[in-house]
C-alpha cells in the first residue's frame, strides 16, 4: 500500500474465491456511485456533498435484509429504494429491509439517497479547490455505504458533477465527460473488479494533466498514463517518473504477466494527506510534489500485489507491503545489478533490526478487529520485514524457481482479480516447488523476531595431510525459537583460495565437519549476508 510521511454488465466475470465470502449472505457485484460535488471546489469548501448510488447484489442465501457499512458521523441516509424499501441508520451500520426475500443467486438493485455532512473525516478530503479521498483500510464507507471489506471486491462506476474548469480523475477508464452551463460530468468505469479500500477520486481546479501512452507486450494495446500534477512541483522529478514508469511496466509485465488494468494513473494531493504514496487501483494517489522513483515503482508494483491479488483479510497486508516493497530493490536490480538490489534489502533489513516492535508479522487478530494505522502499516514490520521475508524465500529457492513461482501466482486463475489468504499463498508456493514449506512461513511469519547466532569453528590437520574445519551453528536468541535455514560458509584457504559451502541448519547447535587439501585460515559465516534477518554475536 502506502509509506507513511513521517518516515519519510458482465456480472458472471467476478470471480470470487474465498470460501469466507461464499459463507456471507450477500455479494455485492457491483457500484454505481453518482456524487454531485460542485460546491467542495467552491469557497468555503465544504465536506458536504450529495449522492445516490446503485448497488447490485447478488443473494448467496435467503435474505430479506442486508447491512452494509456507513459511518454514521460522516454519512446521512435519505431513502433507499428498487430492492431496498426500508432502513435503519446506527451505530455506523445502515441495515436495509429488502422488498421481499430473494433466494440465493438472485441478482437485484438497491438505491440509496444519501449526503456526506459537513466535517472532516480523513477519508473524504477537501481544502482551497482540491478534494480527493483516501480508503485504506476502512475508510470507504466515510463517502459511499459498502460492504467495506478487501474480500467483496465489484465492478465500479463513477459519476461526478463538479465546476468546468475541474479536472477529475477516478478508478478505470474516463467514460464520458460533459458540460451543462457552469458544470462538467465525468463519468469514470473499471472494468475489473476492485475492493472498496482501493476506490478513489481526485480532482482539483486546473489541475495540470499530462497523458502518454505505453504499449503492453502482450497486445500491443496502448496502456494510458496520466498524470495529474500541480503548480509548483518539481518537474525534473515528476519527468523522471514519467520517463521511467514505461519502464517499470516492461519490467513487471515480464516478471509478473501483462500489467492488468485499464491505465495507470497518478495524482499529487495536499498536506492533510498522510502517506507518501497510496496504490488506489488504477489511481495512485501521491503526497504533494511526491514523484519520487523509489515510490512510483512501489505503487506501481501494488497492481499486481493487493490491487489485481487481493488480501482476504486485514492479516494478510503483509503480502500487499512486503511485495510492493521487494519490487522497489528488484528495480534496484534491473538498474544497477544485484548489487543494487542487496543494497535495497540490506537497508530494509536495517529498519528491521532498528525498529523490531518484538511481534510476528502475521496477526490473525487483524481478521476480525483491524488495529490502528500505525501498527496496520508499521514501516519495520509490515514493509521492511516482509519486503526481506520475500528476499529470503528466493535465497531459499534459488533464482530460477522463485522467478518463475511468483510468475505462476501472479498468473493463476484462480487468484487473479480475487482475494488471497496467507494459508493459500503457503500451500500454493509448496504446491509449485514440490516441498513442504510450511517450516519456513512458520518461522518468518507466525513468530516473532529472528535468529541470533554465535557459532565457533575449529581446524586441524589430519595424519593423511588434510585439513578438518568443524563449524559449529549455534542460535542464542531467547525471544523465538530455532529458525531452520540453508547457511553459507566461505572457508578461506592460505594460499589465497576460497570455497563456497551451502548446508542445511536443521537443529540448533548442530555440526558440520569438513576436509581440505589446503590449510584453512578463515571460516566466514553467511558471507554474502543472504539471511538478512539476523544479528551476530562474537
Amino acid at each position: 500500500m502506502k509509506l507513511l510521511q513521517t518516515i519519510l454488465f458482465i456480472f458472471i466475470s467476478i470471480n470470487i474465491y474465498s470460501q469466507d465470502l461464499q459463507n456471507s449472505k450477500f455479494n455485492v457485484l457491483k457500484y454505481d456511485l453518482n456524487l454531485n460535488i460542485y460546491s467542495c471546489f467552491l469557497e468555503p469548501y465544504p465536506w458536504s456533498f450529495n449522492a445516490n448510488e446503485i448497488i447490485t447484489i447478488r443473494a448467496e442465501t435467503q435474505i430479506g435484509q442486508i447491512n452494509l457499512d456507513a459511518v454514521s458521523k460522516s454519512l446521512t441516509i435519505d431513502s433507499v429504494s428498487i430492492a431496498g424499501n426500508s432502513f435503519s441508520h446506527q451505530n455506523d451500520l445502515l441495515s436495509i429491509n429488502l422488498d421481499r426475500f430473494y433466494d440465493s443467486s438472485e441478482v437485484f438493485d438497491i438505491k440509496i439517497y444519501y449526503r456526506h455532512k459537513d466535517i472532516y473525516d480523513s477519508s473524504f478530503i477537501v481544502r482551497d479547490g482540491i478534494v480527493y479521498t483516501d480508503n485504506e483500510p476502512v475508510g470507504a464507507r466515510k463517502w459511499f455505504p459498502c460492504n467495506d471489506i478487501p474480500a467483496d471486491k465489484a465492478m465500479l462506476e463513477i459519476s461526478t458533477k463538479v465546476p468546468k474548469d475541474v479536472v477529475l480523475c477516478a478508478n478505470g477508464m474516463l467514460a464520458d465527460s460533459n458540460v451543462s452551463n457552469d458544470t462538467l460530468t465525468y463519468k469514470w468505469i473499471s472494468t475489473k473488479p476492485i475492493a472498496t479500500y482501493l476506490v478513489c477520486i481526485a480532482g482539483k481546479v486546473k489541475f495540470n494533466l499530462d497523458v502518454t501512452y505505453w504499449n503492453r507486450p502482450s497486445d500491443n494495446e496502448k496502456i494510458p498514463l496520466r498524470f495529474y500534477w500541480q503548480n509548483g512541483e518539481t518537474l525534473f522529478n515528476l519527468n523522471n517518473v514519467k520517463n521511467k514508469t514505461p519502464m517499470m511496466l516492461d519490467l513487471f509485465s515480464k516478471l509478473f504477466g501483462e500489467y492488468p488494468f485499464e491505465k495507470v494513473g497518478y495524482a499529487t494531493t495536499n498536506k492533510d494527506f498522510q502517506w507518501g504514496g497510496m496504490e488506489n487501483q488504477t489511481l495512485i494517489t501521491l503526497c504533494p510534489d511526491c514523484w519520487t522513483e523509489d515510490l512510483a515503482c512501489h505503487e506501481i508494483a501494488h497492481q499486481w500485489f493487493g490491487d489485481m491479488i487481493t488480501p482476504l483479510k486485514w492479516s494478510d497486508i503483509w503480502l500487499n507491503e512486503g511485495f510492493a516493497t521487494y519490487c522497489e530493490a528488484l528495480w534496484a536490480e534491473y538498474q544497477k545489478g544485484y548489487k543494487g538490489y542487496k543494497s535495497i534489502i540490506n537497508y530494509e533489513a536495517e529498519k528491521y533490526l532498528r525498529a523490531n516492535p518484538g511481534r510476528s508479522l502475521y496477526n490473525k487478530e487483524w481478521d476480525v478487529k483491524v488495529p490502528d494505522d500505525s501498527i496496520l502499516f508499521s514501516v519495520p514490520m509490515i514493509y521492511s520485514k516482509a519486503a526481506c521475508v520475500v528476499h529470503l524465500l528466493r535465497y531459499v529457492l534459488g533464482d530460477s524457481s522463485f522467478f518463475n513461482t511468483i510468475y505462476m501466482y501472479t498468473n493463476n486463475p484462480e487468484f487473479m482479480y480475487g482475494n488471497i489468504t496467507t494459508s493459500e499463498f503457503i500451500n500454493f508456493i509448496s504446491a509449485i516447488n514440490g516441498r513442504n514449506l510450511n517450516w519456513f512461513f512458520d518461522e518468518w511469519l507466525f513468530q516473532p523476531n529472528h535468529p541470533v547466532y554465535q557459532n565457533n569453528y575449529s581446524s586441524e590437520k589430519l595424519s593423511n595431510g588434510k585439513w578438518k574445519v568443524d563449524y559449529t551453528i549455534n542460535q542464542v536468541q531467547t525471544n523465538a525459537p530455532f529458525f531452520k535455514m540453508p547457511v553459507e560458509l566461505k572457508v578461506t584457504f592460505e594460499n589465497g583460495t576460497d570455497n563456497l559451502l551451502r548446508v542445511d541448519n536443521e537443529y540448533n547447535v548442530q555440526k558440520f565437519s569438513f576436509e581440505f587439501d589446503e590449510e584453512p585460515i578463515r571460516v566466514s559465516f553467511d558471507p554474502n549476508n543472504q539471511i538478512v534477518l539476523k544479528e551476530i554475536k562474537k
